[in-house]
């Protein structure tokens, strides 16, 4: 399902732009960290490779590195403004050993195939052009004991009040998505805001 993606309307290259979508995410960005976190540590893993594709200014994935210091985590995405902002924060954090930000196309993630032990992705599959492409690379990178968690914005009346949220998809085209693409079976979960998909 190729589509206009939402970043054509805003300027992910601005560092103005960027530097406010980061201040206005963050809470988010860093609570999704503190959730996956605490599901990795009840499903037993302790190190390995994570990558957060479409990981913005990398909150989630400076959390999730600051949970397992011996995990090595990864974070893919275009807008250099964003990417730079990441790079400070693990600076700050002293985690620059562990935490690697790279530009990236997330229809084209350029590793090997079965490399990373972790996937997941947060508030990017409404963004994209093609957000098949984007799972089945997604699941083409992920071991095969591998495991991935998705999340993203779930359309509604709210959409009314907030144009990102009337740009997302529901539920049911967010599980249709998932069906067109190579993504291994999961679960999925909805609340008011976002929906949901675990392995």
């Amino acid at each position: 399902m190729k589509r206009t993606p939402l970043t054509h309307e805003r300027v992910f290259d601005d560092e103005d732009f960027a530097a406010t979508y980061a201040r206005k995410h963050k809470k988010m960005v860093e609570k999704f960290g503190d959730e996956y976190s605490a599901k990795l540590v009840s499903r037993g893993f302790k190190g390995g490779r994570i990558i957060d594709v479409g990981c913005g200014p990398g909150g989630t994935a400076i959390v999730l590195a600051n949970h397992f210091p011996q995990a090595e985590v990864y974070g893919i995405d275009l807008s250099e403004p964003l990417l730079n902002l990441a790079k400070v924060s693990t600076r700050l954090s002293d985690l620059h050993e562990r935490v690697r930000f790279e530009s990236a196309d997330v229809h084209k993630i350029p590793y090997e195939d079965s490399s990373f032990d972790v996937v997941l992705s947060v508030n990017m599959v409404h963004l994209v052009e093609d957000p098949v492409q984007m799972l089945n690379e997604m699941e083409r990178i992920l071991a095969p004991n591998g495991m991935v968690f998705v999340a993203d914005l779930r359309r509604s009346w709210l959409g009314l009040i907030e144009k990102e949220i009337k740009h997302a998809f529901t539920v049911d085209e967010a599980r249709s998505l998932f069906r067109q693409s190579t993504m291994r079976q999961g679960v999925f979960s909805s609340t008011m805001l976002w929906w949901r998909f675990e392995t």
